[in-house]
């Protein structure tokens, strides 16, 4: 424990590092010590939405009934840079401040013993190069703006006229927006969503490096996770991206819905699915401790269940049958509070699960995340409707 400090996990950081980081912090953006998110969200704001409004609005189509998507109607430009982009920016506070945590609460609660100390810190050593890696911001962009003229063709094929192009089919041309948007906008929220889906990885990758020591976990923890009950936190914060993803995808089903007549019925199953699988990716990298977990509680089921079997056989044959014999229990005398104490511990196990996380985080993190879904199912119902139900929920009949 006391080799700890060497380790430097005061400055661990998933986010504080890499060739944007370094030219953010130049410029000023960044500030050492400080995230300053607020500056950065509404600079990337700035950058991303404001102009498409004031191109769009220069050239007449900002608002009125010629085009069937307007700029100040467009949700989904919405979602992408007033929502999706503060949220990628802000997410680095609450997820960098919890995996920070989580890395010394590895260390400060003894799950890793000294002797793996060596181990834990070329884990660290290599997360921080990899997030240090002055190729992977490069990447990340090209990677950007290759799927962005995927995505931007998608848009344009999805709407007969909209603030980002004008004429039909193959013979379409951008606006002036429609240029900012592809060349700039679009890349920027593609880039910061892709950057957070290496950050994941590298969280993966450190949680697998952590998972192949020789964790002292516990049986008994009140945690029912061995002692690693609070991976589970950190890793909802986590949910911010599938979040992120979420409002993106909601805006986009909504104005499908609203510009070509589309059911809700139509987007059930991708849905379903999207739901599903933003829970499973998001807690994947949990489940390395898994088989660990699963060995620890078969452990304690049969090393208690025998301590339970000694101490339970001196307690009847002191108290129900009352007879007298010299050997003592492991636990002391066997009365009735030593029982209730041993009787508890061993209930302790066989509750303990074999994954970091509660069905209470699962659903927590998947109502987070299903929440920015919610206005396409609002949008289909007349809003008299929502209105008398609002009412018979605030005031009964």
């Amino acid at each position: 424990m006391e080799k700890a400090p060497s380790l430097d996990i005061d400055n661990f950081s998933l986010v504080r590092g890499g060739l944007i980081y370094q030219l953010l912090v130049r410029v000023g953006l960044i500030k050492p010590g400080s995230f300053n998110v607020i500056q950065r969200s509404l600079f990337f704001v700035f950058i991303t939405w404001l102009p498409l409004l004031l191109l769009s609005s220069v050239e007449g189509l900002a608002l009125g009934t010629a085009l069937q998507v307007p700029f100040l109607k467009d949700i989904v430009a919405y979602s992408r840079f007033l929502v999706a982009v503060p949220v990628l920016i802000m997410a680095e506070v609450w997820i960098d401040i919890s995996v920070k945590s989580a890395v010394k609460h590895f260390i400060y609660s003894g799950l890793v013993d000294t002797a793996e100390l060596p181990d834990f810190k070329a884990a660290i050593r290599e997360v921080t190069k990899l997030r240090d890696w002055l190729l992977i911001d490069g990447c990340l962009l090209v990677i950007a703006y290759l799927l962005t003229w995927i995505v931007f063709s998608e848009e344009l094929s999805s709407v007969t006229s909209a603030w980002s192009a004008y004429g039909a089919g193959v013979n379409k041309q951008l606006t002036l927006a429609g240029w900012w948007y592809a060349l700039l906008s679009l890349p920027i929220y593609q880039f910061l969503l892709y950057r957070w889906l290496w950050r994941f990885l590298l969280w993966f990758r450190f949680l697998w490096r952590i998972s192949r020591l020789h964790l002292q976990l516990v049986p008994t923890h009140a945690d029912l996770a061995g002692g690693l009950g609070f991976l589970g936190i950190t890793q909802i914060l986590f949910g911010s991206i599938p979040f992120v993803a979420s409002a993106v995808l909601s805006a986009n089903f909504c104005r499908k819905v609203i510009t070509q007549g589309v059911s809700i019925t139509t987007f059930q199953i991708q849905i379903i699915v999207f739901l599903t699988l933003s829970v499973i990716i998001t807690l994947a990298p949990l489940l390395v401790f898994s088989s660990k977990m699963l060995k620890v509680k078969i452990w304690g089921l049969r090393q208690y269940g025998s301590l339970v079997s000694h101490h339970n056989l001196l307690f009847e044959q002191k108290w129900i049958r009352q007879e007298q014999h010299k050997e003592e229990s492991p636990l002391g005398s066997p009365d009735i509070s030593s029982l209730a104490d041993l009787g508890a511990s061993f209930e302790a196990i066989k509750k303990m699960r074999i994954v970091p996380f509660s069905l209470s985080a699962v659903i927590g993190l998947g109502s987070t995340i299903f929440a920015p879904l919610l206005p396409l199912f609002f949008i289909t119902i007349p809003l008299e409707q929502i209105f008398d139900l609002a009412k018979k929920i605030l005031f009964g009949n």
